[in-house]
């Protein structure tokens, strides 16, 4: 009888080694960036800032992906979504038809920029006539300039992150890795409430 319950007891402490290490291995898992790839596989971090605690950018200028002239005043007046992006990025292609909606969404309201950074004009633009982004991008060749106006927000290997600017050109809000539609349309109606502005209730 004595050597069935040790032999239970032995089985039950195997059991419980076993289910810590899955779940250690799992808990490692979501706090971990695709190693070498410089993307985020899901939403990693979600950060909100009072508006006593929010940071205003450094004024700059860049060329869009159009050709034309960016000056960072044209980001005042309203609030603005601005995502780091790039076509080779598993998660930014993922993201992109959720950005373009709400864009959509939002049009009139809400400015979204895309700062493409480590790519190709040739493959940022291809990127963006597959998923119909509606607007624009500044070129990468422009992009290291723009991340820096962000003070430290932004960095050109957290890719894909999204950051929301309020209507004075500061940051309100932050988003590192994937983003999805539900998270998006709360930070950015949070952001428009706190300008007295209506707010879109809908979902992606």
């Amino acid at each position: 009888m004595k050597a069935v319950t040790r032999f239970a007891i032995f089985l039950a402490a195997i059991g419980l080694t076993l289910a810590a290490v899955v779940w250690w291995t799992s808990l490692s898992r979501s706090e971990t960036s695709t190693p070498g790839s410089g993307s985020f596989d899901s939403t990693d971090v979600v950060q909100q800032y009072e508006p006593q605690n929010r940071r205003p950018l450094t004024p700059f200028t860049a060329q869009l992906l159009d050709g034309t002239e960016l000056d960072s005043d044209d980001l005042r007046g309203r609030p603005v979504v601005v995502n780091v992006w790039g076509s080779w990025c598993g998660p930014c292609r993922a993201e992109a038809p959720i950005l373009a909606r709400v864009a959509r969404d939002f049009e009139g309201r809400v400015r979204f920029l895309g700062l493409n950074v480590r790519d190709s004009p040739d493959a940022a633009r291809a990127f963006e006539r597959a998923f119909e982004v509606p607007y624009p991008s500044v070129h990468p060749d422009d992009s290291a300039r723009a991340i820096l106006a962000f003070g430290g927000s932004l960095t050109a290997t957290a890719v894909p992150t999204t950051v929301v600017l309020d209507g004075n050109g500061r940051i309100a809000a932050r988003v590192v890795g994937q983003v999805d539609g539900s998270t998006l349309r709360g930070l950015v109606n949070d952001v428009l409430q706190s300008s007295a502005t209506p707010s879109d209730g809908s979902s992606s």
